[in-house]
Formats: C-alpha cells, sequence, structure tokens
C-alpha cells in the first residue's frame, strides 16, 4: 500500500501542473479580448499583432541565456519557421478578412469544432468517451454563443474554417516534430518569425491607415506580450508535449467561457440559462476529455467506427 502511494505521487504532481498550466492558459487567453480591442483602435491589427508578437520573442531571449538553451538547427529550425506561417501570420491574415463577414458566435463555433476536426486529422485514434464529448460540447458553444448561421456568411464561414484547419494541421505537425525542443525556445523562433510576416502583410495591407502608439495601445502590447504571448505560448508547447493535440485543443471552449464571464462580471450583464447550461455541459465534457484515455475503452476514429 505505501508503494503505491510513493509510485502514485509523482504522477499525481505531474497531472496537478498539467492541469494549472492548462487552467493559467485558458484564464490568459480567455483575458485577452479586452487588450486586443484597446489596441485595434488605435493600430491596425497586423501591425499591432507583429508588435506584440516580437515584444514576446524579445522576452524569451533572456531565459533562453540564463538556461543555456539549445537552439534548434536543420530540420527543427526550419519547422518552427514553417509553422510562423501556418499556425499564426496565415490564420491572422485569414481571420482578418473572414471576421467582418461572420458574426463573432459563428467564429467560437469554428474554433470550438478544433477538438473534433483534430480526432479527424490524427491517425492515431480516440478514445469513444472523448470523442463523443468532442461532438457534444461543440453543440453546447453554439448554444453558449447563441450561434446562427445563413448563407450570408457562407464565404466568410469556409475562410475561418480554412485558418481552423491550418493551425489544427500546424498543431499535429508541431507535436510530432518539435518535441525535444524546449518550450520557451519554439516560442521565440516562432513568435520572432511571425511577427516578421505579419510586418510584411501589414506593409502590403494596412498602408496608408492611421496609427496612433498612445498609452493605453502601449500597455495593451505589453500586456498581450507578457501574459498572452511569451509565456503563454510556452505553456502552450509545454503542453503539447505532455498531452494529445485533441486535448490540448480543448483551450478552445475555454477561452470563450472565460471571456465571457469576464464580460458579464465587468459590464453585469446576467447570464441566460441557455448560456450557463452550456457552459456547464462545456465543462464536464473538458473534464471526460482530459482524463480519458486509448486504453480506457475500446479506440475508434470516425472513418472506422466499427
Amino acid at each position: 500500500m505505501g508503494a503505491a502511494r510513493v509510485a502514485a505521487a509523482p504522477e499525481a504532481v505531474v497531472r496537478l501542473r498539467l492541469w494549472i498550466a492548462f487552467a493559467a492558459l485558458g484564464v490568459a487567453w480567455g483575458t485577452t479580448w479586452i487588450a486586443s480591442d484597446t489596441l485595434a483602435e488605435s493600430v491596425p491589427p497586423l501591425g499591432g499583432a507583429a508588435a506584440r508578437f516580437l515584444l514576446s520573442a524579445l522576452l524569451c531571449i533572456p531565459v533562453i541565456r540564463w538556461k543555456r538553451l539549445k537552439l534548434p538547427w536543420g530540420r527543427a529550425l526550419g519547422v518552427v519557421l514553417l509553422l510562423s506561417l501556418t499556425m499564426i501570420a496565415l490564420p491572422t491574415v485569414l481571420l482578418l478578412w473572414a471576421e467582418p463577414r461572420l458574426s463573432s458566435a459563428t467564429v467560437t463555433v469554428l474554433f470550438a469544432a478544433m477538438p473534433l476536426l483534430l480526432a479527424v486529422l490524427d491517425p492515431k485514434v480516440v478514445p469513444r468517451s472523448a470523442l463523443q464529448a468532442c461532438i457534444v460540447a461543440l453543440g453546447a458553444m453554439a448554444l453558449v454563443v447563441n450561434a446562427n448561421f445563413s448563407m450570408a456568411q457562407a464565404g466568410g464561414a469556409a475562410v475561418a474554417l480554412l485558418a481552423v484547419i491550418s493551425i489544427a494541421v500546424s498543431v499535429l505537425f508541431a507535436r510530432r516534430e518539435l518535441s525535444g525542443v524546449h518550450p520557451v525556445v519554439v516560442t521565440a523562433w516562432l513568435l520572432g518569425a511571425a511577427a516578421l510576416l505579419l510586418a510584411l502583410a501589414a506593409i502590403v495591407l494596412e498602408r496608408g491607415q492611421p496609427v496612433q502608439w498612445s498609452r493605453s495601445a502601449i500597455g495593451s502590447v505589453l500586456f498581450l506580450a507578457g501574459v498572452g504571448g511569451a509565456p503563454a505560448y510556452a505553456a502552450y508547447f509545454w503542453l503539447l508535449q505532455r498531452l494529445q493535440p485533441y486535448q490540448v485543443a480543448t483551450l478552445q471552449w475555454v477561452e470563450p467561457l472565460v471571456a465571457i464571464g469576464e464580460s458579464a462580471f465587468s459590464l453585469r450583464i446576467g447570464l441566460s440559462f441557455p448560456m450557463v447550461a452550456g457552459s456547464l455541459i462545456t465543462l464536464l465534457c473538458l473534464l471526460l476529455v482530459m482524463r480519458t484515455r486509448v486504453e480506457d475503452d475500446n479506440p475508434v476514429s470516425l472513418w472506422a467506427n466499427s
């Protein structure tokens, strides 16, 4: 009995660390909407994104030097640079075009589909209970945000879905290729390269638009880089090295719930019954997805459920 407890203790500690990192990341990314909106009032979105990603990359340098972390070379470096395009720069540009043509609820639901999409894209099988939870959570998120789709949104939805697919494929690629690279190093190179790409895109697509680096804009960049940038992306890649991609992608359920809760609290707006019920269902699905393992039941995939 005593030996069993000793053996189980390290695993319990690891699980606790995973949950803490996951919760902290969900809160960090879920609370960035205010700073993002504030920044967009003074700085065009691509230029603002380039600034905060560049600052995020610079914040990683002291950590890399202090810990003397090994920098990626060869294939690993190429993978990181490619991901800066497919995981950040390209989806940012696609969403910038799509969002004016979509409701925010539709964008939220499309991103909430990422865990289910990863279950389809990942060649590994997914536990039946986790697969079912992903489907139920997608419906629950649609209930939370009161999503209504119309044909007028079809074009924007298709482009936004392309952005979601690009991120999902990138997540799988990062999980497979960067498991041996320190998360802080991945973050520095990824965000630094993405900042360069977004700056180039801003020069082309945002030429002539007014830019005003006010105190609020600078404060927003500092917050986005210091909270939602360097530490958040490092935590994300740390989780990706320890959890399955579809599990990490459930952050797409947490972030809207945090944002809704924060806006309801700050604006003192009551939540409707569908929003509360959908949120509770989503959280239950999240717990189920995070706790399930392939060996818990007969694994299935969406392509072969027999």
